[in-house]
C-alpha cells in the first residue's frame, strides 16, 4: 500500500506538486492534429492549465507561451520551464500516416488509475475474457493468444528497469518446453505499449492529466513496415478493442459511466462475456472510473500479480524525489532515443531468458 503522502505525490498534478513537476519535464500530447486548423483556435485544458492552441499559416503550432509540435497525428506541448528536449523517438510518430491509427478520449478519473491498468497483464484473463476461443485477437488488442490466456490465468511477473522506464514480463505456461510471455513496456512518464505479436500491429497508450480527476487518453495502433490494411482498420473501428468510439465534438466515449457503459446483463449471464460490456477499452473504463476520481491506495493489499504496478509507481516516485531534492531532470526526458522500443507477446523455450529471447522483437529501428 502507499502512504497518503506518496499517494498525493503520484496523483496531484498542479504546479508545484510532485507528479505535476515531473510531468512538466516531458512533452505531453494534448490533442489530435485534425482538431486544429489555421482558421480557428482550440481551447484545451492540460495539467490544470486553461490554454489556447493556434496553428499558423505555415502549419506550426503554438500553445500560448509553451513550445508545441505536430508529430504523428498528435499535437504535443512542453509545459516545463527548462529548454525543451527533443520529442521522444516513438516509432509510431515516425512512420507514414497510413501506417497508424490514432484516437483520443476523455476519461473521468485520475491518470494513474489508467496507467496502473495498462501495466497489469493479469486482469486480461478475466476482465477481457470471452468464452469463444475463436474471438479475434487483433480486435481485442492485437496480442492475446486466447489458448494460453485461458489456460493459465495466474501469470508470474518479472520486472526490469530500463533506460525508458520499466519492462514488465508476464509469464504463462505454453507447451511442456515453452512459456508464453506478454511483455509490457512502461515508458516514462505515463506511456505504455500493449504486448504485441511480432510481425503484427503494435499499440501504444498515453494518459495525460487534464486535472486531478480527469485525463486525456491517447491510443495508437500502427504497423512498422506497411500501411494498415482495410481489415485492420475495420477491426479497430468496430470499437471492440482498445480504441473506443467517442462523441466527435467532446471526445467522451459513447459507452460511458452515465449510461453504465451499455452493459448487457443478459450477455453477462450467458457467460459469453465476463462483463457484458462490448469493448476492451470500455471494460477498462468501467473498472478505472468506478474506483472514484482518485483511488485511495492507503488501504490496498498488493500481491505478486501487482509487481508491474509496484515497479511503475516506484519509478515515478524515485523520479519525483530526485527532481524535488536534487533538481535532477529524469534521464528519459533527456534521451529521446531511449524510446525506440516495441512491446512483445512471444512463446520462448523455458531455458531462454525473456529479455534476451524477445530482444529483437522489442527493437524499433527508426
Amino acid at each position: 500500500m502507499l502512504s497518503q503522502a506518496d499517494n498525493d505525490l503520484l496523483t496531484r498534478i498542479g504546479p508545484g506538486t510532485g507528479a505535476g513537476n515531473l510531468l512538466r519535464c516531458f512533452w505531453q500530447p494534448f490533442a489530435l492534429s485534425s482538431e486544429l486548423s489555421s482558421s480557428q483556435p482550440l481551447r484545451v485544458r492540460v495539467l490544470g492549465e486553461e490554454l489556447v492552441a493556434r496553428r499558423r499559416a505555415d502549419g506550426t503550432v503554438h500553445v500560448d507561451h509553451h513550445p508545441a509540435q505536430d508529430r504523428g497525428g498528435v499535437l504535443w506541448a512542453y509545459f516545463g520551464d527548462r529548454e525543451p528536449p527533443e520529442l521522444p523517438h516513438l516509432e509510431w510518430t515516425r512512420v507514414p500516416a497510413a501506417n497508424r491509427f490514432v484516437s483520443k478520449r476523455i476519461q473521468f478519473c485520475n491518470y494513474l488509475q489508467n496507467v496502473e491498468g495498462e501495466v497489469d497483464s493479469s486482469h486480461v484473463s478475466f476482465l477481457h475474457s470471452r468464452s469463444d476461443p475463436s474471438a479475434s485477437a487483433e480486435g481485442r488488442g492485437g496480442s492475446i493468444d486466447t489458448t494460453y490466456m485461458a489456460r493459465d490465468k495466474t501469470p508470474r511477473f518479472f520486472v526490469l528497469p530500463t533506460e525508458f522506464g520499466v519492462m514488465i514480463g508476464a509469464r504463462r505456461a505454453a507447451e511442456a518446453d515453452s512459456y508464453y510471455w506478454r511483455i509490457t513496456q512502461f515508458l516514462m512518464p505515463t506511456y505504455t505499449m500493449i504486448p504485441a505479436t511480432p510481425g503484427g500491429t503494435v499499440s501504444f497508450t498515453a494518459a495525460v492529466p487534464i486535472d486531478d480527476v480527469q485525463m486525456l487518453g491517447f491510443t495508437v495502433t500502427w504497423h512498422p513496415d506497411r500501411p494498415l490494411s482495410a481489415a485492420e482498420l475495420a477491426e479497430i473501428q468496430s470499437w471492440t478493442g482498445i480504441h473506443t468510439e467517442v462523441d466527435p465534438r467532446t471526445f467522451v466515449p459513447l459507452r460511458n459511466r452515465d449510461n453504465e457503459y451499455l452493459i448487457d446483463r443478459a450477455l453477462q449471464r450467458s457467460r459469453r462475456s465476463y462483463t457484458g460490456i462490448r469493448g476492451i477499452r470500455e471494460e477498462d473504463l468501467a473498472v478505472q472510473e468506478s474506483m472514484g476520481p482518485i483511488c485511495d491506495r492507503t488501504t490496498e493489499h498488493l500481491g505478486s500479480a501487482d509487481l508491474g504496478v509496484i515497479a511503475m509507481r516506484r519509478r515515478l516516485l524515485e523520479a519525483i524525489h530526485a527532481l524535488a531534492d536534487d533538481g535532477q531532470v529524469p534521464y528519459e526526458a533527456q534521451h529521446p532515443e531511449a524510446y525506440r522500443v516495441r512491446s512483445a507477446a512471444v512463446v520462448l523455450p523455458r531455458d531462454v531468458p525473456w529479455e534476451e529471447g524477445a530482444a529483437e522483437a522489442m527493437l524499433a529501428p527508426i
